[in-house]
């Protein structure tokens, strides 16, 4: 069973998307598409940690992972869940707060239960 939640797509269709997606027990999935926008205003308020990206940053910066692997299994999600919650909310649009929290609370449900996050380029 999957559904996804695209509010943050509308209006956008034919340009790129970013979905995240976690698998649940009995396969059921919980999934959430946004413009890539969003995600591009969201990941450059991500600063290097000692002069270093890393995880989900590292991947962003370097053009690799779910450019070219869709779906991607994101790499080190609990670094990536903490890199995210360092972002100034503040600096962020409106859409763009309320797509933080959405990811951040996939990303926590995820580590909480020991599922596997993805994100899909499209």
């Amino acid at each position: 069973m999957s559904n996804i939640d695209e509010k943050y797509y509308i209006g956008f269709e034919g340009e790129p998307e970013i979905t995240f997606s976690i698998i649940k027990e009995n396969n059921i999935k919980r999934q959430f598409g946004m413009w890539s926008g969003y995600f591009d205003n969201i990941m450059k308020q991500i600063k290097p940690k000692e002069g270093r990206w890393t995880a989900l940053a590292y991947y962003y910066q370097l053009g690799i992972g779910w450019y070219d692997e869709s779906p991607w299994l994101i790499q080190n999600l609990e670094e990536s869940y903490e890199q995210l919650m360092e972002i100034e909310v503040a600096k962020l649009e409106n859409e763009e707060k309320e797509i933080i929290k959405i990811i951040l609370s996939m990303l926590k449900d995820a580590i909480d239960n020991n599922c596997e996050a993805f994100i899909l380029y499209d």
